[in-house]
């Protein structure tokens, strides 16, 4: 077994002499044999041990694994820090609240000790188990990676010199070398998914196949080769994704154009930005559907309210919630007014001289006699007109905003300025009225508007 770990550590370069480590220790026999050899290899590899130890509460005989980590590690002489997992009943999922407090836990003592790494005591039937267990509940194929020999967790690096090291082993390893440690009856329980993949499959295919484990780990290092260069693609392609505050938008066009496999793996990313809990295969097949549709508009409410809006040529990931419902804001002077799509406008009195900018998409002047205030900020209704300039009638702001091709699901709360007896003036961005186009002359109603807290560049 020493031969194995020893070429896994030499493989993956998993340590760098003269450095702090922290050896997650359960008590039971993985992790009392990984302690065991990390405590040898350490004196000849210049590595300070720090042992971590999580009580989880849960079972009655905790108490006494506990005991058997701290006496173990004091044996050594090594540090030995426990952390007492709070007790809670508000969680849906426990087992990830765990692993969440357990990597707090970890990167804490980290940091105490100033420590490079995490040694944890990951073994090949866990990643067999691992790689079944998603094969069987999963279908992404980077799930069938598995566990991979280190990894980052939010900064701190995660090693795992056991990963081709069999169950069998750590039990023969223990025999050997007379190493004490404690059985978790949970694992016995056929109630889990991993205990019957762990109790009944994976035996039948050792019977099958006794190098399933050396397939395993193959599979699992060429598929995180492959990913390794699919994220590099990927990283050249998020500078066509354009981000502002809770939005990330790409062109339909350009996603249109990458092969199927690079456009998932941009969408995943993407999706990542928010979380991707929750976050299934489906999803992302759902929008890829919908980037592929010919329809205009288009839109897809994901989990954690997360939604893909399609319009034209636009692909917008978003969390800033639709509005549902009408607003009308009045407007005050020198005041800046956020309206509750959260965008901007401001309202200001000026004289005109030679320093005063001209109108752009976002800003309009308005000749103060001429206007009734106060003015307005609403959102469409039906039949609304706006007058164009040069006697050219009036035009349905409707048609205005398919023209613009504003999608659907905005048109409705999208931002109308009226005067006081709800004449539009302006639709920002879109659309300004004669009132705006008139030649401005002495005091003058200045309106800048900001959209959703990004700006605007002048058209």
């Amino acid at each position: 077994m020493q031969k194995v770990i020893l070429e896994t550590i030499k493989k993956y370069n998993l340590f760098e002499k003269n450095n702090s480590v922290i050896v997650a220790v359960s008590g039971g026999a993985d992790s009392m044999a990984l302690l065991h050899f990390m405590k040898h290899f350490a004196t000849t590899h210049q590595l300070r041990l720090i042992v971590a130890h999580v009580n989880h509460k849960k079972r009655e005989n905790s108490e006494l694994d506990e005991i058997l980590v701290e006496q173990v590690s004091r044996a050594y002489d090594l540090p030995y820090e426990v952390y007492y997992l709070p007790k809670t009943n508000e969680v849906e999922n426990f087992h990830e609240y765990a692993r969440n407090k357990r990597y707090e836990f970890f990167k804490s003592v980290a940091n105490d000790y100033g420590a490079g790494c995490l040694v944890t005591a990951h073994h090949a039937d866990d990643q067999l188990e691992t790689q079944l267990h998603r094969f069987l509940y999963q279908n992404i194929p980077s799930g069938l990676i598995g566990i991979e020999p280190t990894t980052i967790n939010e900064g701190l690096k995660v090693v795992r010199p056991l990963i081709a090291v069999t169950k069998k082993q750590i039990y023969e390893y223990c025999e050997k070398e007379q190493v004490l440690f404690r059985e978790d009856e949970s694992n016995k329980s056929d109630v889990y998914t991993r205990n019957r993949i762990r109790k009944y499959i994976v035996p039948e295919l050792v019977k099958e196949s006794p190098s399933i484990y050396e397939h395993a780990r193959m599979i699992s290092e060429q598929l995180s080769e492959d990913e390794a260069y699919f994220s590099a693609q990927v990283d050249q392609l998020m500078s066509h994704v354009f981000q502002s505050e809770g939005t990330f938008e790409v062109s339909r066009s350009f996603l249109q154009e990458l092969p199927p496999s690079l456009m998932r793996r941009l969408i995943k990313r993407i999706l990542q930005k928010f979380t991707l809990k929750d976050i299934q295969t489906m999803h992302i097949e759902e929008i890829q559907k919908l980037i592929k549709n010919p329809k205009p508009n288009l839109m897809l409410t994901l989990p954690h309210q997360i939604s893909c809006i399609i319009a034209y040529d636009v692909v917008k990931f978003s969390t800033i919630p639709l509005l549902e419902h009408d607003y009308e804001v009045v407007l005050s002077f020198d005041t800046r007014t956020v309206l509750p799509i959260g965008s901007v406008i401001k309202v200001s009195e000026n004289k005109v001289d030679e320093k005063t900018e001209k109108s752009c998409i976002n800003k309009v002047h308005l000749c103060y006699n001429e206007i009734e205030l106060p003015l307005k900020v609403r959102t469409r209704r039906p039949g609304d007109r706006i007058q164009l300039m040069n006697d050219y009638g009036s035009k349905k702001v409707k048609e205005i905003m398919i023209e613009n091709k504003i999608p659907r699901v905005l048109r409705d709360s999208w931002p109308i300025v009226t005067d006081a007896n709800d004449q539009i003036i302006w639709i920002p961005l879109l659309k300004k009225s004669a009132l705006c186009h008139r030649q401005v002359k002495g005091h003058v109603i200045t309106i800048d508007y900001c959209h959703r807290g990004g700006n605007e560049k002048d058209a």
